[in-house]
């Protein structure tokens, strides 16, 4: 019995003895849990072990937060990007090609040239440029330089370096620009400088790091863009839009613009001005998949416009190739275009005062000229079908003469030297003054046969047929001349107006009423002689259009106009046509012509 309660006290001390040891054991990490360290508040406040437990409690919360923070992210800011472009722009962010080659000397920037490496191993590129093709753009960021290096984009007309240019500007680079005139065509034109050979590697620079949510947006915009790259002639809107009229129609120009010059006449049309696309947002079309066709003055702006639709998922948009001034030059429905206000007069006496040698240039003269730096722009006026079978002066651009005046956007800027040829010398006559009139201001006729001539001397010739013309757009001509010399052009007859010393015989005999003009200078005419006719006037060239009183009153009136050879009378004619005459002709082989055929030569009396 004594020994049993022995046992019990033992036990009960040992139980105490455990119960005291309680102080230490709450340093154990496994009794962090315990619910009276959160009755201790004083003691824990001040411990430091609770700093570690405070970090712990934000982590978590700092991990929920950032989340919903990156899916935001993941959202391009294209109203933010776009905004800033266009508000940031200067000339619409274009730069001449006279422009770049002075950038090239002084400070060159980044040229990114956009063509397919095929057109690159053909034509050639410029020094330095770096070559990705425009669907792949946003796909090579590695190869461009820091967002705030200037950058000039091209590519073969000026069409798609537009495209990369708004791709670009909306991943964050500051300063890019398109090459307008014609972009490397109108370089080559220029006579500046170019590359060949192999291709140049890439060199990855890793200089800038756009937003990754832009880069898929750029890349999704980019990776879709059509065959033609969106453009669409006016021949062919004017088509789509008789075939569907609910096709949608943006006018991106200035409303100063639209007042000024007048708008395409269609039912479905907004305007919204390049400077506000993006805040005039709500006006944009509500159905992605709608037919839309943007235009602007000559086509870059409408360009730009359509390649910000595609950026925000717009799946049918094109721009007009040529702008408004091209679709009101080309006769189609416009409203509001005002009435010609040409002062041909004045382009005919400007014209008619800076002739030198009237205007003409010879096979040699022009085959010196080519090997220059630059060369002129040659104009061929000849039918397809004569290049085809006779060939062609080597770069030469072919548009026939009823054609010329249509397609101004072929054509270099109003200072560019042009010669222009056909087979004998008569047509480019023609085409000279044409473009004289247009306001182009070195315009020459090749003579001594013109192509057939260029031949005989043994000047090298290419054959088949020419390359497409380049789109320039560099010169905007009044839209009224260009109206004034198409209607001219297009009424040129048969024959081009020359009569023969036999028929011209024979007209004065059969019409003693016909109207006769001769256009030499008066020393000329006393040493030479004249043709005797009833109806004949005296009124040199080069003060044609100032004694324009001495022209007949009827302009349907039956007239022959001459000179010594023909070049002078072709001009006369021209101009005459260009006035609404309509019944002109030009002697072929003038006054010289016509005394060795046998004809008569009446003394010459002064009035």
């Amino acid at each position: 019995m004594k020994t049993y309660k022995y046992l019990v006290l033992l036990l009960i001390l040992g139980l105490l003895l455990v119960a005291c040891g309680g102080d230490t054991a709450t340093d154990e990490p496994v009794v962090e849990p315990d619910n009276t360290a959160v009755e201790e508040t004083e003691e824990v406040a001040d411990e430091p072990v609770e700093e570690p437990a405070e970090e712990v409690a934000d982590e978590p919360v700092e991990e929920v937060v950032a989340e919903p923070m990156e899916e935001e992210t993941a959202v391009a800011d294209l109203d933010g990007a776009f905004t800033t472009f266009l508000s940031g722009m200067t000339g619409y962010n274009t730069i001449s090609i006279d422009a770049l080659n002075e950038m090239m000397v002084e400070e060159p920037p980044f040229l990114l040239d956009v063509r397919e490496p095929s057109e690159l191993t053909e034509k050639g590129w410029i020094e330095g440029a770096v070559n990705i093709p425009l669907r792949e753009v946003a796909d090579n960021l590695q190869y461009l330089p820091s967002f705030d290096t200037p950058i000039v984009s091209y590519c073969g007309s000026g069409w798609r370096c537009t495209i990369a240019l708004v791709a670009l500007e909306a991943l964050g680079w500051e300063d890019v620009r398109g090459l307008t005139g014609g972009s490397f065509g109108g370089w080559v034109e220029a006579g500046y400088p170019i590359a060949e050979g192999d291709i140049p590697e890439l060199v990855a620079l890793d200089a800038a790091a756009p937003d990754p949510a832009m880069v898929v947006a750029m890349q999704e915009m980019l990776h879709n863009v059509p065959d033609g790259f969106g453009a669409i002639s006016a021949d062919d809107l004017s088509i789509e839009l008789v075939e569907n009229p609910d096709i949608i129609l943006i006018d991106v120009r200035r409303p100063e613009e639209v007042e000024e010059n007048g708008y395409v006449d269609h039912s479905n049309l907004i305007f919204v001005p390049l400077e506000q696309f993006i805040e005039l947002s709500a006006d944009w079309p509500a159905d992605m998949d709608a037919p839309i066709a943007v235009y602007c003055g000559s086509g870059h702006r409408s360009t730009i416009a359509m390649s910000i639709l595609w950026s925000y998922g717009y799946t049918d948009v094109r721009s007009l190739r040529g702008g408004f001034g091209g679709w009101a030059s080309g006769g189609f429905p416009a409203v509001g275009v005002p009435e010609p206000t040409f002062d041909m007069d004045a382009a005919f006496t400007t014209f008619l005062d800076g002739m030198t040698g009237y205007n003409t240039i010879s096979v040699d003269d022009l085959n010196l000229l080519l090997v220059e730096d630059p060369p002129p722009f040659v104009l061929d006026v000849r039918e397809p079908s004569e290049l085809e079978a006779n060939g062609y002066i080597e770069g030469a651009v072919n548009i026939p003469l009823r054609e010329v005046a249509d397609h101004i956007e072929w054509l270099p800027s109003f200072d560019t030297p042009i010669v222009s040829y056909c087979g004998s010398g008569w047509r480019c006559t023609i085409a000279l003054v044409a473009l004289e009139g247009m306001g182009w201001e070195d315009v020459r006729g090749l003579t001594g046969g013109s192509f057939g001539a260029w031949v005989e001397a043994g000047y090298p010739v290419a054959e088949g047929l020419p390359l497409e013309p380049m789109v320039l757009d560099v010169a905007e001509p009044d839209p009224a001349a260009v109206a004034a010399m198409q209607e001219m052009l297009h009424n040129v007859p048969e024959g081009f107006g020359a009569i023969t010393a036999d028929d011209f015989n024979l007209a004065l005999l059969e019409n003693p009423e016909l109207f006769v003009i001769d256009v030499r200078r008066q020393e000329e005419l006393e040493e030479n002689g004249v043709i005797e006719a009833a109806n004949w006037v005296h009124v040199p060239l080069e003060t044609f259009v100032a004694l324009k009183d001495q022209w007949p009153a009827d302009p349907d009136a039956p007239i022959v106009v001459y000179c010594g050879s023909g070049h002078r009378s072709t001009i006369a004619m021209s101009i005459l046509w260009s006035y609404g005459y309509t019944d002109v002709h030009s002697l072929r082989g003038g006054f010289g012509g016509w005394v060795e055929a046998g004809y008569p030569a009446a003394e010459f009396v002064a009035p």
